[in-house]
């Protein structure tokens, strides 16, 4: 039997959604969008609490629309390869950089929930609880 460490390394918990389309940018075809590892967010929230310390600038704006670009970069994957559309993340900060907002905000959204942080921790625990069922204690 594996150990308790083997079965959370071998976890397949990171959510996916296929068959995105994004016509705007690629008329025709579909993107499976990911949600994104705890590492990730830790260091995207780390990030824009350090933000919100500082003045309230435009340079704050800007900043944050690249945070939002990087998360999507990290996040968006070609669905026929489910290679990452991005594979040099800073080539695809400044493109998606210059992208609209409104869908690299939309992106951005689905990877968040994806990723189970647009809920709080009352939902979370209820989520998985009615995952376990009501066999578990």
């Amino acid at each position: 039997m594996a150990s308790l460490k083997d079965l959370i390394r071998g976890a397949q918990d990171i959510k996916r959604q296929e068959n995105v389309p994004i016509p705007e940018w690629a008329p025709g075809a579909l993107f499976c969008v990911t949600g994104l590892p705890s590492g990730d967010w830790e260091q995207y929230q780390n990030r824009m609490s350090k933000m919100t310390r500082r003045d309230e600038s435009t340079s704050l704006e800007m900043t944050i629309r690249s945070n939002k670009a990087e998360i999507v970069a990290k996040a968006l994957r070609d669905q026929e390869t489910d290679e990452l559309v991005f594979t040099d993340l800073r080539e695809g900060i400044s493109i998606l950089s210059k992208r609209s907002a409104g869908i690299v905000n939309g992106l951005f959204n689905l990877v968040r929930h994806l990723s189970d942080d647009d809920k709080d921790f009352t939902q979370k625990v209820a989520a998985a609880e009615s995952d376990f069922g009501d066999g578990q204690s």
